[in-house]
């Protein structure tokens, strides 16, 4: 499934008209900038939108910094969540994921956990070690793991399909992609055939957006035309990848 990032009205709604014109399920994730932008209104609104649409979506929690934030999501509806643990040493990572895990359980919701580091406005690439996966997966309680085998937010990458081939035979367990909006369409459907199931989308959308408002002020448009080619340019970047990641009729 596509993971789409998402902070205001326009986003949501290009990204559940792609799905439903798709019938494909989604995820529509905030981060916790999302968060401090648009706050108990943004969530409010994804949790009206989501409940309206005719395929089913789930709100998740992107790159959760702690219990308490992981919290405060599921409290309002979201009913998956992930916490980062990925700067922490794996020792820790395990324990503090299984802390909040049990918790997320007892929602009940599903919690997605981390080992590695996906670059970017994160700052460093750290490849994910196939030794340590099949221990966290073991001892961590999450439900999926994102693994960074390439992938780098706001940037193209190939991923390496070696190091992701190992990770997904050791485990089988359900694996997260990040930095899904520059990797190669090659690698998005090899990585889709291993066992990822779910790809972070955001970068790819913002400037979608960022391009329709752009296209709007150069042809002199008013500000509600302005927000439905914003929308649109959305929706058709959000179609793209639901299709390349084989989720199209798959929604019901």
């Amino acid at each position: 499934m596509p993971a789409f990032n998402v902070c205001n009205l326009e986003m949501a709604q290009g990204c559940l008209d792609a799905a439903e014109d798709e019938r494909a399920p989604v995820i529509l994730q905030t981060y916790p900038g999302d968060l401090d932008h648009g706050g108990e209104a943004l969530i409010s609104l994804l949790g009206t939108l989501a409940s309206r649409a005719r395929v089913p979506v789930i709100l998740h929690l992107d790159h959760g910094q702690n219990l308490e934030m992981v919290v405060s999501c599921l409290r309002r509806g979201y009913s998956s969540a992930m916490f980062d643990g990925s700067g922490l040493a794996l020792e820790k990572n395990v324990a503090e994921t299984r802390r909040v895990a049990n918790i997320a359980h007892a929602f009940p919701a599903s919690l997605e956990g981390e080992i590695g580091l996906f670059g970017g406005d994160h700052g460093l690439v750290v490849y994910t070690d196939p030794d340590e996966v099949e221990r966290f997966v073991s001892e961590s309680g999450a439900d999926t793991l994102a693994v960074s085998v390439g992938s780098e937010h706001h940037q193209k990458s190939r991923l390496d399909l070696e190091r992701l081939k190992d990770i997904a035979s050791c485990t089988g367990h359900a694996l997260v992609l990040h930095g899904g909006s520059g990797i190669h369409p090659d690698d998005v459907r090899e990585a889709v055939s291993m066992g990822v199931v779910k790809i972070n989308i955001g970068h790819a959308i913002s400037l979608a957006m960022s391009n329709g408002a752009r296209d709007a002020l150069g042809a002199g448009a008013d500000h509600y035309a302005m927000l439905k080619l914003m929308r649109a340019q959305v929706r058709e970047t959000a179609a793209e990848k639901i299709q390349l990641m084989g989720a199209a009729g798959r929604g019901g």
